[in-house]
């Protein structure tokens, strides 16, 4: 683990949840809002925990919830409001769909940031995902940049910044084919 670094959560939970048709963050799975997994999976981790949401429903859970600075932006929009709003060496995102990935997956992508500016996990068919990652502090600027271009493309950033990928492979001891499974619809959470 890194010593003596401030390292921020981020719970992404800024979504219209269109195709979930209410609130996805606090649609139940297994009796608990989708969103608590995502809190517990940083919490071991974390110097702190910091919601990114523009709606008030997520008061109850104690934490600071910062609402986007641009709006209509997607997920660039709330990484980067928190990133400007609190101060960390590391930043680690994590959306509010992903009720599997486990803690020891982040406990690996910060063991393995060194010489990057951000990782983030790559599924087994290579899919990427920047919203299963950790950015450092200096990806700030160029997120801003982003923005103030119109450029809200998560996939993007990956080009733009020293970026590396983490493969979840069998070979990890926490490895299950669905970590990274995310939840879109009503459909999805079931086959969960």
């Amino acid at each position: 683990m890194i010593q003596n670094k401030n390292i921020a959560g981020i719970v992404l939970s800024g979504g219209k949840s269109s195709r979930m048709g209410t609130e996805k963050g606090l649609v139940k799975w297994n009796g608990k809002p989708l969103i608590e997994y995502s809190i517990h999976c940083l919490q071991e981790i974390c110097d702190q925990i910091v919601i990114s949401s523009n709606k008030d429903c997520y008061n109850e859970y104690g934490l600071q919830v910062i609402e986007d600075e641009i709006k209509d932006c997607g997920p660039i929009g709330g990484i980067y409001s928190v990133m400007k709003a609190i101060s960390a060496d590391y930043y680690v995102v994590i959306s509010c769909d992903v009720p599997k990935v486990p803690s020891q997956l982040f406990v690996d992508l910060l063991e393995n940031i060194a010489d990057a500016d951000m990782i983030y996990a790559v599924d087994e068919s290579g899919k990427k995902q920047p919203l299963v990652a950790i950015y450092k502090s200096s990806c700030l600027d160029i997120i801003g940049e982003e923005l103030r271009n119109g450029k809200y493309k998560m996939m993007k950033l990956l080009q733009l910044f020293c970026s590396k990928g983490f493969l979840i492979s069998k070979g990890l001891n926490y490895y299950s084919a669905d970590m990274l499974s995310n939840v879109n619809s009503p459909g999805e959470l079931n086959q969960l």
